[in-house]
C-alpha cells in the first residue's frame, strides 16, 4: 500500500447547512409565538368591562374612574394620601359615594353589614378602594371598622401613617392582644382601622 496524493477538506461543510435551518428556525419561530399570542387571547376569559358582568346577572353597584390626582401621590417618608379627604371633588370620590348609596340599598336585608374587597392581582386597587370607600361611608355618619386582613403584604397602613410593627389583626388571631387593643383610631371621624 503506498500514498498517491493526500487528501484535501474543502472550507464549506456539505451537512448541515446552518443558513437554511437558522432560516426555518426563525420563521417557524415567528409563526409559533404569534399561534401562542392569539390563541391564548382567544381563550382569555378575563372581565374587561362592566357590561360583560351584567350580562351574567351580577349587579354591578358603580364603577371607579383612575383618579390621576391619586397616582403615585403615596411616598415612603410620609402617611399616603387619602383621596376623599384631600380632593372631596374629584370624580372618582363621587363614585365611591355612589358605591357607598348603592352598597346601603343592596345591603338593607343583608344579615351582615360586612364588605370585602379582593381581586385576583395584586396592585388592582384594593387599598385605594377600601381606605376611600371606608372613609366616604364615615362620612356619611356611619361607624365603620377598616380591617386589613392582607397578613402578607398589608398596605392600609400606610394611609394612617402607622409604622409596620403596630399591633393589629395578627395579634388578635394568634390571641396575643384583645380586640380592643388592636383597633386604631384615625383623625376621620367614625373611622377606626385594624392593621395587618
Amino acid at each position: 500500500v503506498r500514498i498517491l496524493d493526500t487528501a484535501h477538506a474543502t472550507p464549506q461543510p456539505i451537512a448541515p447547512r446552518k443558513s437554511m435551518i437558522l432560516g426555518l428556525c426563525l420563521v417557524l419561530g415567528a409563526l409559533l409565538g404569534a399561534a401562542f399570542v392569539l390563541v391564548r387571547n382567544a381563550l382569555h376569559r378575563g372581565i374587561q368591562s362592566s357590561e360583560q358582568i351584567e350580562n351574567l346577572g351580577i349587579p354591578v353597584f358603580a364603577t371607579i374612574n383612575k383618579s390621576l390626582s391619586a397616582e403615585g401621590a403615596g411616598s415612603k417618608s410620609k402617611a399616603w394620601p387619602i383621596l376623599a379627604v384631600t380632593s372631596p371633588v374629584d370624580l372618582a370620590v363621587e363614585a365611591f359615594r355612589s358605591l357607598r348609596t348603592s352598597l346601603h340599598f343592596g345591603m338593607l336585608d343583608a344579615q351582615s353589614k360586612s364588605v370585602l374587597i379582593t381581586s385576583a392581582a395584586p396592585e388592582a386597587g384594593k387599598s385605594f378602594t377600601s381606605v376611600n370607600l371606608a372613609v366616604v361611608a364615615a362620612q356619611s355618619g356611619k361607624k365603620v371598622c377598616l380591617i386589613d386582613a392582607d397578613l402578607r403584604r398589608g398596605q392600609l397602613r400606610k394611609y394612617f401613617n402607622l409604622k409596620k410593627d403596630t399591633v393589629g389583626l395578627a395579634d388578635y388571631l394568634s390571641d396575643k392582644r384583645p380586640l380592643e387593643g388592636v383597633v386604631q383610631p384615625t383623625d376621620i371621624e367614625g373611622l377606626e382601622f385594624i392593621p395587618s
